[in-house]
């Protein structure tokens, strides 16, 4: 247990050593995965590793480690997510033509589908079930989507909604329910990549990889391969610090543009949104001047790939796990019910709606969906290491239409109110034909691909 007046030099110094700490656990969650023969053959990424560990540790079990780290960890992993999404627009995109198109289209109406059929589902069983034979209050029906596509922050703060609606209870139900989608979205991915890798869904994984355990995975003096690129001379500046340099100016000018959203146009939007704007403003602008061609897409890979190590491995660590004994019966069937749901889109739904590089994307949006986007970017991570398709372009095509809206948007904060207001009849009628049209939509405007054949996985 660490000394509660340890950390007094001030907030740099905690921030520092909570961050030391979470390498720690990434080191102890490498050393796991290189070692032990079923993490290997499961694909399970050393980040998963260090997260569980950091959650055993933490206080909700162990309690080695201080509610006040679990919960900077929480912080700076919704922080690195602009990061991440901020070198997006940066580079020239793999995906063109009339495809892209379709399959952006056909993700926004995937997001809209599976954020009404959350809302639908839940609101049907409690209008049938749950009410009449449990008793719930018919706001329990918000909290899948709350929880699922809204994740431990959106879940954990509603509670000034559910405070002015008079129902207490929401907030540990909503956190419940995150947690839940949270666990299906990273055991139920795992199963599903695993299940992949037998019958070809995958491009980049396939058996003979998964059952090739005891294969190193530390490459050799001499096999190292070439990573990156040096576009600066490092007499001027480290090329590594330059391309870093440039995603702070991006997400810089992504903080900004979200303060004056939410200053002038009274819009709140998240950063890692306004982030993704600004990297394609200074690719604008730097195409302008002799440095269009300064920025190398694996170095700017990398600096990705280091804010998702650590962004998994603190999002998994700070999940929290509270016990709502009251509503257990009625919890454990809104929830299976939507995870049967989940799976059914992740394997039917996006074989259609994604053409090329189907279950990558579908990956990608299920663990968004069912948890947070750490952990559809580790499902992604997993079946595609090195991020050859075009999962993260169509995501980020489809973000900026969506994410103002739904998982934490007007429709998440505004529904308890709706509900409340205009009854649960007129919203589970609303909500359900919302979910089929959107359901159908891409078939009705031609962005719907026929089921391809199993393909093998490509070589590196």
């Amino acid at each position: 247990m660490i000394p509660k007046g340890a950390l007094s030099g001030g907030t740099i110094d905690s921030l520092i050593v909570y961050v030391c700490i979470l390498g720690v656990l990434l080191l102890l969650g490498t050393a796991i995965r290189l070692k032990i023969p079923f993490f290997k053959k499961y694909h399970v990424p050393a980040s998963l590793i260090a997260g569980i560990i950091g959650l055993i540790l933490g206080p909700y079990f162990i309690g080695i480690i201080p509610k006040d780290i679990i919960s900077s960890w929480g912080s700076l992993s919704g922080r690195l997510v602009a990061f991440i999404f901020a070198p997006m627009l940066m580079f020239n995109s793999v995906t063109k033509g009339k495809n892209a198109v379709k399959k952006a289209f056909g993700a926004l109406c995937y997001t809209y589908c599976c954020c009404f059929t959350q809302y639908a589902v839940p609101l049907l069983l409690s209008v049938f079930i749950l009410i009449p034979l449990f008793h719930v209050n018919p706001l329990f029906s918000v909290i899948l989507e709350e929880g699922w596509m809204g994740g431990h922050g959106t879940a954990g703060g509603m509670a000034m909604v559910f405070e002015d609606l008079g129902w207490a209870d929401g907030v540990s139900l909503s956190i419940t329910s995150a947690t839940i989608g949270l666990i299906w979205g990273i055991v139920g991915g795992m199963v599903l990549i695993n299940i992949a890798a037998r019958k070809g869904w995958s491009r980049f994984l396939h058996d003979k990889a998964s059952l090739k355990a005891a294969k190193e995975e530390m490459y050799p003096e001499g096999e190292r391969p070439v990573d990156t690129y040096a576009t600066v001379d490092n007499g001027v500046i480290d090329s590594l610090a330059y391309h870093f340099s440039i995603l702070c100016v991006a997400v810089l000018i992504g903080w900004i543009l979200r303060v004056a959203c939410k200053t002038y146009l009274h819009l709140s939007i998240s950063w890692f949104v306004t982030a993704l704007f600004g990297g394609l403003i200074v690719k604008v602008i730097m195409n302008l001047t002799s440095w269009k061609n300064s920025l190398d897409r694996k170095t700017m890979s990398r600096i990705q790939g280091i804010c998702l190590e650590f962004l998994v491995a603190g999002a998994v660590s700070s999940v929290n796990i509270p016990v709502v004994v009251k509503y257990a019966v009625p919890l454990l069937i809104q929830q299976a019910s939507m995870i049967v749901i989940m799976t059914f889109f992740a394997v039917w739904y996006c074989r259609r709606v994604f053409k090329d590089y189907w279950f990558e994307n579908s990956m990608l949006h299920f663990g968004t969906f069912c948890g947070v986007f750490a952990t559809g970017m580790l499902l992604l991570k997993t079946c595609d290491p090195d991020m050859k398709s075009d999962a993260l372009e169509i995501y980020a095509l489809r973000t900026p239409f969506s994410s103002w809206a739904v998982g934490g948007g007007v429709i998440t904060g505004m529904m308890p109110y709706w509900l409340a207001q205009y009854g649960t009849i007129k919203i589970t009628l609303i909500t359900t034909v919302a979910a089929v049209v959107t359901f159908f939509l891409p078939r009705l405007i031609g962005a719907w691909f026929p089921p391809e054949k199993e393909v093998t996985a490509e070589s590196n």
